[in-house]
């Protein structure tokens, strides 16, 4: 059986199973949307007619935000169960609800769809970190942004920022170094910087480079 097809099934049972109480986690836990939102200045810098894809939204508290600040924001989540939350908080707040169900490792979009793609929090649950990264950057248009948000080995090397990541890792995430990914994909990196509590959080931003002339 292919590792990938095992882990996709894996992941999207597990956050099926988590889909009712994600949001009240997230509620509970106020400063866990504070770093989502650390990408929100970025995505100012885009124009609001868009469009934008989120992957991974999970319930939905971050693409609510983004629905009311572009003409056209997407959600793609592997999790049907996250996908019915996101869902039922856009309709609630009678907003569009643009959703669709689908894996990042093979993104159901043609090539050059999006102004910018982000990411807070999903990266790190997929396997195929270089393959998500080039289906990344193949939907992104010339001078498209990817604004992403992940746990991280703290930069300054803190014992308690690694115990932290290796936390994330006992919960089957990975750790990666996100701007080498973006840089493998053919992505410019404008920003790489920890933060949050002992530096274990990181936002990492690439730039889709137009072709250059010939």
């Amino acid at each position: 059986m292919p590792t990938h097809d095992f882990d996709t099934r894996r992941y999207a049972r597990l956050y099926d199973r988590m889909a009712p109480f994600y949001a009240t986690g997230m509620r509970l836990l106020p400063v866990w949307q504070r770093y989502t939102e650390e990408a929100l200045p970025w995505l100012e810098q885009v124009p609001t007619n868009g469009p934008l894809l989120e992957i991974g939204p999970g319930p939905g508290v971050l693409l609510e935000k983004l629905v009311r600040q572009f003409d056209v924001a997407v959600g793609l989540d592997l999790s049907t169960g996250m996908l019915a939350q996101a869902q039922a908080r856009l309709h609630t707040a009678a907003l569009p609800a643009r959703l669709v169900q689908g894996d990042a490792a093979s993104l159901p979009f043609a090539p050059e769809r999006f102004a910018a793609v982000v990411l807070t929090f999903a990266f790190s649950a997929f396997p195929d970190g270089l393959g998500v990264m080039r289906e990344i950057a193949r939907v992104l248009r010339p001078d498209g942004l990817v604004v992403l948000i992940d746990a991280a080995e703290p930069d300054d090397g803190n014992a308690t920022g690694f115990a932290l990541a290796r936390a994330w890792e006992l919960f089957g995430d990975f750790m990666r170094d996100e701007a080498d990914l973006m840089r493998r994909a053919g992505l410019q990196v404008i920003e790489r910087r920890n933060f949050g509590a002992f530096r274990s959080i990181r936002l990492t931003v690439g730039i889709k480079s137009p072709p250059q002339p010939s």
